[in-house]
């Protein structure tokens, strides 16, 4: 739990938002929802987990929150491109990037369309030496 204060204390710094204020300011909810994102992902807590921590930090939360938050972030990536700089600078923080990375990259792709994938897909298959790989997910259902 060192290292998630460490990483929360890092978030209010480059966001100048104090994660842990008693404030429903869409800043300060969409950093906490970032931080939900990052210690649900990178350090495998569980939401009753999540709770505890910001409860530790003197923030009221419960885990019902934390449920939301995590699943919101999506959407406030969308609509707010600084989180994708505070999550790129998270990253290069850490010195294990392999957890957050691929729970990001499958964040991206469940809150991808499916026809956009479909695009995608099409534009791999036009990529030099991927012919075989990308034929066969073409293929299959999504």
């Amino acid at each position: 739990m060192k290292q998630a204060n460490k990483i929360a204390e890092y978030l209010t710094d480059i966001s100048g938002v104090n994660v842990f204020e008693n404030s429903r300011k869409r800043p300060n909810v969409e950093i906490r929802s970032l931080l939900t994102f990052i210690l649900r992902n990178q350090f495998s807590m569980g939401y009753h987990d999540i709770k505890r921590f910001y409860e530790s930090n003197d923030k009221d939360y419960d885990h019902a929150t934390a449920i939301y938050s995590y699943k919101s972030f999506g959407t406030y990536r969308k609509y707010n491109p600084k989180l994708n700089k505070y999550l790129d600078l998270v990253l290069l923080k850490l010195k294990d990037k392999s957890k957050l990375q691929k729970a990001l990259i499958n964040h991206i792709v469940e809150n991808t369309l499916e026809k956009d994938l479909k695009k995608v897909l099409k534009l791999v298959d036009k990529l030099p030496n991927g012919e075989e790989q990308t034929k066969e997910k073409a293929t299959t259902s999504i």
